[in-house]
């Protein structure tokens, strides 16, 4: 849970309890379900920052809102992939969910409230980390398939190239 209560102290146990109940391995204080949102309102470009953020996260996780710094698990299951985490990942809840291989993850709806303390890390370097971050995630769940799809790729472009120019 971030510091500086934009995640609400009173949402700790419903965040808490699918995995504490053996429902989750892990779980998520989402703005996208149940009674979740947003307690303020977002300028257009900030909301279309974290859409954008969230879908490119889609392959890794099953969560609606892997960004949230809101979450719980066990130390069972970060003991899974403790190697394998960066701890000094942008969004460190995306980085145990894809690394610790969580499933299931629980989404519970929060309301996401105005920093009461502190300001936005937003910035064009924390965006470059985050899409650094996602390569490694990606490259690590998805390495052969990426490299077979890049010899395939790499063996078309030879066999257009014999055509074209034999």
């Amino acid at each position: 849970m971030d510091a500086d209560l934009q995640h609400e102290p009173e949402s700790v146990p419903a965040v808490a309890i699918p995995v504490l109940s053996g429902e989750a391995e892990f779980s998520v204080g989402s703005r996208h379900v149940g009674d979740g949102g947003l307690g303020f309102e977002w300028s257009l470009l900030r909301r279309l920052i974290s859409a954008g953020a969230t879908l490119l996260a889609a392959p890794l996780t099953s969560s609606t809102d892997p960004m949230s710094g809101f979450f719980c698990t066990t130390k069972k299951v970060l003991s899974r992939g403790r190697k394998q985490c960066n701890p000094i990942g942008f969004k460190i809840g995306l980085e145990i969910m894809a690394r610790c291989k969580c499933n299931p993850v629980k989404d519970v709806g929060i309301t996401f409230q105005e920093r009461a303390a502190g300001e936005s890390k937003l910035t064009m370097t924390q965006n470059v980390q985050y899409l650094q971050q996602l390569a490694a995630l990606f490259w690590a769940r998805y390495a052969v398939v990426i490299v077979i799809a890049v010899l395939v790729a790499l063996y078309v472009l030879y066999l257009l190239a014999k055509a074209l120019f034999a």
